[in-house]
């Protein structure tokens, strides 16, 4: 499953808590349109390519001291494909080796994400000693975006309408079982995808709205219960689930921290059923070894309820068919 980038995960859960300044806003927003045409290529991907074709999705490397994010790689054989989406708006011309948008020179070259990829890629079958051809693919997912390539380059350029027919064409191409050692060579050098350097000043922290947002309005008005929580929208959500979520919520926004009972409370707000919070504390997360004078709180992987549970996503939605128990499921 592709996830969000964290930059993304953070900005959105800040987003239901705080006003976004404007250039958090726009960032927001450019993030949302990249991911809408990252999915939109797994779809493709998923439609025009056969079994034969090896699809790795979203994979942070490093070679030595150098760190690429892919959006998707591709391999058919002895042949890797690095894909680099864009889900850029406007009429794009690249002549003389500058790129042009709306008649304006752009300051950054749109294809060097996509070279320092391959070269990574490159760099580490050679160290290998494995002999394999890299191709690289810029990918445009917006309609609404025109390409224009006057330059003689290598890498191939797609635009929105041009991806199934090149897509289908992969199909036609020889392939083996040699590309299983592709896969287990460059997972030895995967890492964790980026995560945020954004952090909220004081101030900020303030303007944030406490207690438990209701998961489908988006709002905080619920009301907390003995085994629910209730909004005025009418949605109810087991208690669990609830207290659950907005603890990976605060660990979003406070990535850069150890989950802890005072700082969760604040949190949680007024309304917060202290007793309650530590049991879930307790019950679904990982305790950090306290000394007889220090307590450490609990480690925080400061990604969204999705991420953090998906090992587990069977047992919280058989607590959604519960909503009227009265005793909770002591069992994963």
């Amino acid at each position: 499953m592709r996830r969000e980038p964290h930059e993304l995960q953070w900005l959105e859960t800040v987003s239901q808590r705080k006003q976004l300044t404007e250039e958090q806003r726009r960032a927001l927003q450019r993030l949302q349109k990249g991911l809408l045409g990252e999915q939109q290529m797994d779809q493709l991907a998923e439609m025009f390519l056969s079994g034969k074709v090896l699809v790795i999705d979203d994979i942070t490397l490093r070679y030595q001291n150098t760190v690429v994010q892919i959006d998707k790689l591709l391999i058919i054989g002895n042949t890797i494909y690095v894909i680099d989406v864009k889900f850029y708006q406007g009429n794009y011309i690249l002549q003389n080796n500058s790129w042009i948008c709306g008649g304006k020179f752009l300051t950054t070259n749109i294809l060097e994400q996509l070279r320092k990829a391959m070269r990574v890629i490159v760099n580490i079958f050679r160290e290998q000693q494995i002999d394999l051809e890299v191709k690289g693919v810029l990918a445009f997912l917006n309609p609404k975006s025109s390409i224009q390539i006057k330059d003689q380059i290598p890498e191939t350029v797609l635009s929105f309408n041009e991806i199934p027919a090149w897509l289908l064409g992969l199909n036609q191409q020889t392939a083996n079982e040699y590309y299983y050692d592709c896969q287990s060579v460059l997972f030895q050098y995967r890492i964790d995808n980026y995560r945020s350097q954004r952090t909220l000043s004081i101030e900020e922290e303030k303007q944030l709205q406490k207690g438990i947002r209701c998961s489908r309005c988006h709002q905080l008005k619920v009301v907390d219960k003995r085994h629910t929580v209730r909004c005025d929208c009418g949605y109810v959500e087991p208690k669990e689930t609830a207290y659950t979520r907005t603890i990976c919520e605060f660990g979003v926004i406070f990535h850069d921290q150890d989950l802890k009972l005072k700082k969760l409370k604040e949190f949680f707000g007024e309304q917060v059923d202290e007793h309650y919070l530590k049991y879930i504390l307790k019950r679904h997360f990982v305790s950090i070894k306290s000394t007889p004078k220090k307590k450490f709180g609990h480690q925080n992987k400061g990604i969204i309820f999705d991420y953090w549970f998906e090992d587990k996503i069977r047992y919280f939605k058989k607590l959604e068919k519960r909503i009227d128990w009265s005793t909770p499921i002591l069992k994963n």
